[in-house]
């Protein structure tokens, strides 16, 4: 018993790990891959083999947030385009409406400047008045303008805008005068070509169309030539617009042709007219 005990405390060799030579062993280890790594950048081909295999997993892992995130962008810039669309649509109609308003004050002012400019031509009486009632009774155009006994306005006054000739004072009253069209097929005005060659008598047709009935085929006349009052009838200036050439029209014996003119002016092109006094 006693030999057996002292034989177990006699072994020289303990074949057990000791964990400080394990400890050892691997920081020699260590060190020898660091050493390695230094000199061949082993650690970065390690990184770039290991990235491979890593980026679809972060790709997937960052998907639903960069989802969120790019739809949260959209709608964001969405909503600011949105707005800034509308403010622009808005400055837009606002700048509509102010090339509305100057378009409208230009247009005013030239056919002020023109009517002033006509009225330096003309030395008899002239008044501006305004058209405040164009209508049709039974077919037939009817226009009253807001000057009548009281502003001196007399039957058989010259009535013209600043494109030409209009018509007529026909009937006057106390505040208002009724104005016969050139158009009407009562109408009639001593006329001259532009050109000066011809001098005619053109009449209404009860249509937008004003003509003369025979003017005889040797006249030199085309489309586009265009008439002027003559002043021989003493009631009409010369050299107010009448109308335009619009169709030769040759007659059966070949000896006339009816010429149909399209007026220059219209009632219902200005609402601003002026009456010339009767001549005496």
């Amino acid at each position: 018993m006693i030999k057996d005990t002292a034989t177990k405390k006699l072994r020289l060799f303990n074949t057990e790990e000791s964990p400080i030579l394990l400890f050892f062993i691997l920081t020699i280890f260590s060190i020898g891959l660091m050493s390695y790594d230094h000199r061949h950048q082993m650690n970065d081909n390690i990184k770039q083999f290991v990235s491979v295999f890593n980026a679809p997993i972060k790709f997937i892992v960052n998907t639903p947030s960069r989802i969120n995130h790019n739809i949260n962008f959209y709608f964001s810039n969405q909503k600011k385009l949105n707005n800034e669309i509308k403010f622009l649509q808005n400055k837009i109609n606002l700048l509509l409406l102010d090339a509305q308003d100057t378009q409208l004050l230009e247009k005013e002012n030239a056919n002020l400047r023109k009517i002033l400019q006509i009225k330096e031509l003309i030395e008899r009486k002239v008044q501006v008045a305004e058209i405040i009632l164009p209508n049709q009774v039974n077919g037939v155009a009817q226009i009253i303008i807001n000057r009548g006994r009281k502003d001196n306005i007399e039957a058989g006054s010259a009535v013209i805008n600043n494109q030409g000739l209009i018509g007529q004072v026909i009937q006057v009253s106390e505040h208002t005068s009724k104005i016969k069209p050139i158009t009407s097929n009562q109408f009639a005005i001593s006329a001259v070509s532009n050109k000066g060659f011809i001098n005619t008598f053109i009449s209404g047709t009860g249509n937008p169309y004003l003509e003369i009935k025979q003017l005889p085929a040797y006249e030199v006349i085309k489309v586009g030539d265009y008439f002027l009052s003559s002043g021989l009838d003493e009631i009409y200036p010369k050299g107010i617009k009448i109308g335009t050439v619009s169709r030769i029209i040759p007659s059966e014996n070949a000896q006339f042709n009816q010429i149909l003119i399209t007026p220059f002016s219209s009632p219902l092109s200005f609402a601003q007219v002026m009456i010339i006094g009767v001549s005496k």
